[in-house]
């Protein structure tokens, strides 16, 4: 494209993108610091910036030459599909999962351009802003979502006016208009109002199109908009020292001086989660995948679009709902769920419906397809956090944000509060891990640990040490591999303890949580339980009922329970309630304190940890079958 053509092309795209990231970077600290709605749980800025760090990431490069490579491939419109699902399988939050959306309808209605005009870029924002409010189970006025509908009105009327065929023109007067909405938003939202804030959501979206803007201008002015999208050495989709942060960052944090909000009572609205505007404990999200049919399956089968059930029986159990994505023409689908909830299980049991119900319509096609369909239908990147109350750690937004800023990848480090992210198979331990203050990732089945999904979680633990405690054996190449990706999010000591059952992870955090919380300490606590425990496991399927208890008790035999220990049990939801009894009662009896923990599950498997005066001896595994 001619130096000083008007029109969006790849290189804009990639130049808006990157841009968009150097923007967010910049003020994401302060965003989080006036995010009071929809919970004021302060990372509304860190959310939108790791959703669109995400989506560059799946743009081929960040350079002139990958600006070409993509021009080849099919222009702005091929590269727009890239970011949108690049943002849809990274978004984070609410404030995220709505910016993805809204990269999505931007890409859905340019996607077969190579590049793009003035009008047609109107029609891109208009679309953008219908799909991410369809997207949002419950509206409110005064946020993103009403500063994104200011941007299209504003964008059609300048599509039409002097200078029509100009998108840069087009996205000045969207930019101006989603700022000016976000001006508003404090007199048309009651929380903002008495927090004093503009919707944070809403500034980043302003800081968006700014980007947008700046890409565009430095087109019209007859230079590279991608020279400046990247310097070497920068990881992909990271900002830089050597590019400004983006033109308009210093005007949106100066919107935002001097506002600080002031944290209510805890039946405020505003205050955190127990809000009366959005409720619930814990923050659950997870992707919906259907992959493009292979052998089993014709890839011509179209899947069914599960959004709008889904969102609204999200809306029965939570708040803060937002369902994003759609099918694809070739058979494939892919959404995100995003819902505050006091029963993360429950949420998770309304995507295994909607796995159930994209299964069953694959099965039911005409082109007949085998009994093994929908097997690659998956509920993957199952992630949940506790949302902090108004008076608990982590919900600080009348604070500075703790740490240093690293000025390459925009990530904000804790610099005495190591992140904790755990990993279980066990359903039932997942509102007291996140409660325990764990990053929560849930796994369907035992098996290989997805390092993407660990990637994704590692960040979300929004630490510069974490700690992993992974629920399974992780192979050391993978453990390196995982450390290398994670510096470039600002993740700088990945340290993984040695947690290789569901119950190792349970008892770590629960060490973990008798010491004084938010600081190393705890770390500390859950190291040394580890290491103190012995550890038991027996598999009782097929072993008859009357033997069963007796086995039980004969398994602690080995690790010596005496006077004063702790015993944890851990069992699947199909051995015996009597026999667990036995067993406590025949601890109980040595002097031990016993705690039995269910899994959630199916299965026979029963596993104990021993912690405790002279709890000596090497762990053991005990698998017993129908005749043992």
């Amino acid at each position: 494209m001619s130096p000083g053509a008007d029109v969006v092309d790849a290189a804009v795209v990639v130049a808006w993108g990157r841009g968009g990231v150097r923007a967010l970077a910049a003020a994401r600290e302060s965003l989080d610091r006036v995010n009071v709605f929809p919970v004021a749980d302060a990372d509304t800025g860190t959310n939108m910036y790791l959703t669109l760090v995400d989506a560059v990431r799946a743009l081929p490069g960040g350079d002139a030459a990958g600006a070409a490579e993509a021009g080849a491939a099919g222009g702005a419109g091929d590269l727009l599909v890239r970011l949108a699902r690049g943002a849809l399988v990274g978004a984070r939050g609410n404030s995220g999962v709505i910016l993805s959306e809204y990269l999505r309808g931007i890409a859905l209605a340019l996607a077969e351009h190579r590049t793009v005009t003035g009008a047609a870029l109107a029609a891109g924002l208009e679309r953008a802003a219908r799909t991410a409010r369809g997207a949002v189970a419950r509206p409110a006025p005064g946020t993103i979502l009403t500063a994104a509908d200011a941007a299209a009105r504003a964008a059609a009327t300048a599509s039409e006016g002097p200078g029509a065929s100009s998108p840069a023109v087009v996205a000045a007067a969207a930019r101006d208009a989603a700022r000016a909405a976000a001006l508003r938003s404090t007199g048309e939202l009651d929380v903002l109002a008495r927090a004093q804030v503009l919707d944070a959501g809403a500034l980043g979206l302003v800081l968006v199109l700014g980007a947008l803007v700046a890409a565009l201008d430095a087109r019209v002015a007859g230079n590279d908009p991608s020279a400046a999208a990247s310097a070497p050495g920068s990881a992909p989709g990271a900002p830089d020292d050597a590019a400004p942060a983006g033109a308009g960052v210093s005007e949106v944090l100066g919107m935002m001086a001097g506002m600080v909000p002031v944290p209510g009572s805890p039946g405020d609205a505003g205050a955190g989660p127990r809000s009366r505007h959005e409720g619930g404990e814990f923050e659950v999200m997870y992707v919906v995948d259907v992959p493009v049919g292979g052998a089993e399956h014709p890839a011509g089968v179209a899947v069914g679009d599960p959004a709008e059930p889904l969102r609204a029986e999200l809306a029965r159990i939570g708040d803060s709902v937002v369902v994003v994505g759609g099918p694809g023409d070739d058979g494939s689908g892919l959404w995100q769920a995003h819902v505050h909830t006091d029963d993360p299980m429950a949420a998770v049991a309304v995507g295994r419906a909607t796995l159930a119900t994209l299964r069953s319509a694959r099965d039911g096609h005409e082109v007949r397809v085998p009994s093994t369909a929908g097997a690659d239908v998956a509920l993957r990147q199952v992630r949940v956090r506790h949302l902090p109350g108004p008076h608990e750690p982590g919900h600080a937004p009348d604070a500075p944000a703790a740490g240093a800023h690293d000025a390459r990848t925009g990530a904000s480090a804790v610099a005495d509060t190591p992140g904790v992210v755990a990993v279980t198979t066990a359903p039932a331990l997942v509102a007291d891990l996140a409660r325990a203050g764990a990053v929560v990732l849930l796994r369907e089945a035992p098996g290989s640990l997805d390092l993407t999904a660990l990637h994704r979680v590692a960040v979300d633990a929004r630490a510069s040490h974490v700690a992993l405690l992974p629920g399974a054996d992780l192979r050391e190449d993978d453990v390196d591999s995982l450390r290398a990706t994670l510096r470039d999010d600002g993740v700088e000591t990945l340290e993984v303890l040695p947690a290789v059952t569901d119950l190792h992870v349970a008892v770590a955090l629960a060490a973990a949580q008798l010491v004084e919380p938010g600081g190393a300490q705890r770390l500390e606590a859950a190291r040394s339980a580890l290491d103190a425990a012995r550890w038991a496991r027996l598999d009782t399927a097929g072993v008859p009922a009357p033997a069963l208890a007796q086995r039980l008790t004969d398994l602690l035999g080995p690790i010596r329970v005496l006077l004063g220990a702790l015993v944890t049990v851990l069992a699947d939801d199909d051995v015996p309630g009597a026999a667990l009894d036995a067993l406590a009662a025949h601890a109980t009896g040595d002097g031990a304190e016993v705690v039995v923990l269910r899994s959630g599950r199916d299965g026979g498997v029963v596993t104990l940890a021993v912690e405790g005066p002279e709890a000596a001896a090497d762990d053991i595994e005990v698998t017993v079958g129908a005749e043992g």
